[in-house]
């Protein structure tokens, strides 16, 4: 699992042993400050007890003595040493016989009378109220043999009295905190050395080789393939370091191997003429495409690979809806199996083009995980139907030119010939008026040849690069005269719908011609048990328009989506076509600028609408 944010190994290390060292020297400390405190005050303890037995010896000599007196003295002058608040010499019973302190004589204490057991001495610390507290030492005075005559025997008599002392605790207790303080601060003194010193030594031998380590590594991770770690010593750092870089060696040659391979394979794929990508099936992202590929759709390597297959293709920001489109992806199940599908691509101008798909379901280990992948290859039908309208003009081309230059010259022979006939028959005035008549009749069918093969070679001439004038009133006119012998065989009336203003457009005249030429066949293909065919001009905001319909079969929504598509043929007649003259048609109009839309319904009958912009509008754009 990823940190959430970077940390410091040093920092980490230096707080914890901060942490704990601290915690064990307060706790030590503690310990330490307590025990020496017991054992100072026990051995004030054991010292007050040392007095008191000096004083009980004082005490008892002055008894034995019967020096009362001199009693009395003592205990004033033991009461006026510093350290010693009271000394008292207490009855058996707990009254106050003698004190330092007047006051208290005759006072009852027998509560420190009777603190002894079996005449032991205590010592304890005592809270006095309002004198603070004090070291109070309770030492009871044994009766002996030469104390019989006064005290009465040991048995009902054990002990004579009690000597007490009062010792100041305060300057007990301050004693034992300044050297519990001064022992701590030694020992904590002591303790941060010996930190320091560790410290220092992981420093240098744990936390600096492996921040050099981890500064090597990520360097690695971010592509530099040079960066190694320093070897400061044959440790286990030393030796993991080591490994590394080795490990960096075998990883630097593995990616140069396969960088090459890469470069390989693209070079490869560069090389056909067809596009071609590969689709992972887990998250539909492009990982290879190459040059045709890019070309096609008309975007950069950056902009396909790593990106859904529906962008550069669709222009999709979500997947496409598998029931309306024949998606590889979703088909191919079986690892090996092909599929052949037709689409419509879109370039990143917006603009379409019918593509044909190629594609194979395979499946690659990656990392010990198989992955599947979708390898397609995309062609261009705009391209081959372009290749083929080039080819089909090509043809067309010479077998108007052949007609043409069969046909055109010798009927312009017969027609010199027919009116020299005629000229000759009306000078010597022959009053044959039916010869005359027909020979006129002659001329005229010659007239009517002579156009056809003028349209004829219109229609074959090569295309230009250069613009021209096109009347599109001629030329529509010009290719229902070419039809017209078809459409009488076939029952069909043709009607043509002309404005009384001639129509002109810029383009090319052989492309024009070939757009009206196919779109009339067309319709005649669609009306082979006859029907009515309409040819109409006419004019919409600065452009003309041209309606091609006819009352034919008509066709359904699913084919006319199809109808532009190269080599898609559905003729009503039954005859195979190539399915290349809708997908030229579409072809020149967007040449030329403009647009066309179909409407057909079964039963009904279709109708073609081109748009197309008005020479006079054109150049006044270009102007």
């Amino acid at each position: 699992m990823t940190p959430r944010r970077n940390t410091n190994l040093s920092r980490r290390l230096l707080r914890g042993v901060l942490l704990a060292a601290g915690g064990a020297s307060l706790l030590l400390g503690l310990l330490f400050l307590g025990l020496y405190r017991q054992q100072l005050e026990r051995g004030r303890a054991e010292a007050s007890l040392q007095l008191n037995r000096m004083l009980q010896v004082t005490w008892e000599n002055a008894m034995l003595k019967r020096d009362v007196d001199g009693l009395r003295d003592i205990v004033g002058k033991l009461g006026e040493l510093p350290g010693i608040r009271d000394v008292l010499i207490l009855a058996p019973g707990g009254e106050v016989r003698f004190a330092s302190d007047p006051r208290k004589l005759g006072q009852q204490m027998a509560e420190v009378a009777g603190a002894t057991t079996a005449g032991s001495p205590v010592s304890r610390f005592q809270d006095t109220g309002d004198r603070g507290e004090v070291l109070r030492s309770i030492n009871p005075v044994p009766n002996r043999p030469p104390c019989l005559p006064c005290h009465g025997p040991v048995a009902t008599h054990p002990v004579n009295g009690v000597l007490v002392v009062d010792y100041d605790a305060a300057p007990i207790r301050d004693s034992a905190w300044r050297s519990a303080a001064l022992l701590l601060l030694a020992g904590t003194a002591v303790i941060g050395l010996t930190l320091t010193t560790l410290w220092l030594l992981l420093r240098r031998h744990v936390i600096t080789p492996l921040a050099r380590l981890d500064a090597a590594t990520r360097a690695l991770a971010g592509g530099d393939l040079t960066a190694r770690a320093p070897i400061v010593a044959p440790d286990e750092i030393g030796r993991a370091a080591a490994s590394f870089n080795s490990m960096a060696e075998q990883l630097a040659r593995q990616l140069a191997l396969a960088e090459a391979q890469q470069r390989y394979l693209q070079q490869l794929l560069d090389a056909l003429a067809d596009g071609v990508r590969v689709i992972r099936v887990a998250d539909k992202k492009v990982v290879l495409a190459n040059r045709a590929f890019a070309q096609q759709v008309g975007r950069t390597p950056d902009e396909i690979l790593d990106r859904p297959c529906h962008q550069a293709s669709h222009a999709r920001n979500e997947a496409c809806v598998a029931t309306l489109v024949v998606c590889p992806l979703s088909e191919l199940q079986q690892v090996g199996a092909t599929l052949k599908a037709g689409h419509h691509h879109q370039r990143a101008d917006g603009s379409l083009f019918p593509a044909e798909i190629h594609a194979v379901l395979v499946e690659i280990d990656n990392d010990g995980q198989s992955e599947r992948y979708v390898v397609e290859s995309v062609r261009d039908l705009g391209q081959a139907a372009r290749v083929s309208h080039e080819q089909r003009l090509s043809e067309l081309g010479l077998l108007a030119a052949g007609i043409a230059h069969e046909i055109h010259n010798p009927l312009g022979s017969v027609r010199l010939g027919v009116q020299g006939l005629v000229r000759d028959i009306r000078e010597r005035e022959l009053a044959v008026d039916q010869i005359v008549d027909y020979m006129g009749l002659i001329d005229h069918e010659i007239d009517n040849c002579i156009a056809v093969t003028r349209r004829l070679l219109l229609l074959a001439r090569p295309p230009s690069n250069s613009l021209q004038l096109v009347v599109l009133n001629e030329a529509l006119s010009d290719t229902l005269r070419l039809l017209e012998f078809d459409a009488q065989t076939h029952g069909i009336e043709q009607q043509l719908e002309l404005p009384q203003q001639a129509l002109r457009v810029l383009a090319d005249e052989a492309e024009v011609r070939m757009i009206f030429l196919n779109l009339i066949q067309n319709a005649h293909h669609a009306m082979h048990h006859g029907g009515r065919l309409t040819a109409r001009l006419s004019t919409e905001q600065g452009r003309a328009v041209i309606e091609i319909g006819d009352t034919g079969i008509g066709m359904d929504a699913e084919h006319v989506a199809r109808i532009f598509d190269p080599f898609f043929s559905r003729r009503a007649d039954g005859v195979s076509g190539t399915g290349l003259g809708l997908t030229i048609v579409k072809n020149f109009v967007e040449h030329m600028g403009g647009d066309i839309v179909v409407d057909s319904a079964v039963n009904q009958g279709t109708r073609f609408r081109i748009r197309l912009a008005l020479a006079e509008m054109a150049i006044e754009e270009v102007a």
